[in-house]
């Protein structure tokens, strides 16, 4: 019976983080470039059941395996892109194709699919909360926001043509094994990888996020409901456990 307690609580905590994840994902359908999260739980430890019969226990016949908890495995990432939608801002940016803008971060160098930039106090082109967009050349800084940027990535002034620098576009052969991802909607590469991309950069526009909102209210009513059974079963079995104790030794 005490297997049981194991068992509930187990499958709450594993309900309950994946509950966070779908959570985060719902909080960011709209968000520009933002890719989903998938909680992934795993068995902790099988363990073999036998018999070993009544009285002579000197041998004894295997009859199965058996798990007691579920255990967290890993958090995978969705890096499918996503539509593009026209916007009436020349700050803002998309990607057509694999690629990643390179954003100058506090501990290195960061990667989105987020391109709905800015101008920093000082003029340079920056995505908020994180950091300056990254050229070729180092953080782009524009004089002004009257531009126009090519599908390489140059940006342009639209009053007397200046060159301000060409956007940082890269992209890792294996995301799923290079990218971790880190606050910000935005992803770190412990391991480096990185390499050249030949996406095109569209002007007035924003990648959507990839998050199926359908697909995650389905998981999170699921999840809810899961979380709310193993909730009852360890109810039953603090009353059954209650029982026991209050009507041990009664005659």
């Amino acid at each position: 019976m005490f297997q049981g307690f194991y068992m509930a609580t187990s499958g709450m905590l594993t309900q309950s983080r994946n509950l966070n994840v779908i959570s985060n994902n719902m909080g960011n359908v709209s968000t520009p470039g933002f890719r989903s999260d998938k909680y992934m739980a795993t068995t902790f430890r099988e363990e073999l059941m036998s018999r070993i019969g009544n009285k002579d226990k000197t041998s004894y016949s295997p009859i199965g395996t058996t798990s007691k908890i579920r255990a967290s495995d890993e958090t995978v990432t969705d890096f499918s892109t996503q539509y593009y939608a026209p916007t009436r801002n020349a700050l803002d940016f998309a990607l057509s194709g694999d690629g990643w803008f390179c954003i100058q971060g506090e501990g290195g160098t960061v990667y989105t699919r987020n391109g709905s930039f800015t101008l920093d106090d000082q003029g340079y082109l920056y995505l908020p909360t994180i950091g300056r967009v990254l050229g070729e050349a180092g953080p782009i800084q524009l004089a002004t926001d009257n531009i126009r940027v090519n599908s390489t990535g140059e940006i342009f002034s639209n009053e007397d043509d200046r060159y301000f620098g060409t956007l940082s576009i890269v992209n890792f052969a294996n995301p799923n094994e290079q990218l971790i991802k880190s606050t910000g909607n935005v992803f770190i590469a412990p391991n480096g990888g990185a390499t050249a991309s030949d996406a095109k950069v569209v002007n007035y526009a924003l990648e959507g996020s990839n998050v199926d909102a359908v697909a995650q209210m389905v998981d999170m009513m699921s999840g809810q409901r899961a979380l709310q059974s193993s909730s009852q079963v360890l109810k039953m079995y603090d009353t059954l456990m209650g029982k026991i104790v209050s009507q041990l030794g009664v005659v």
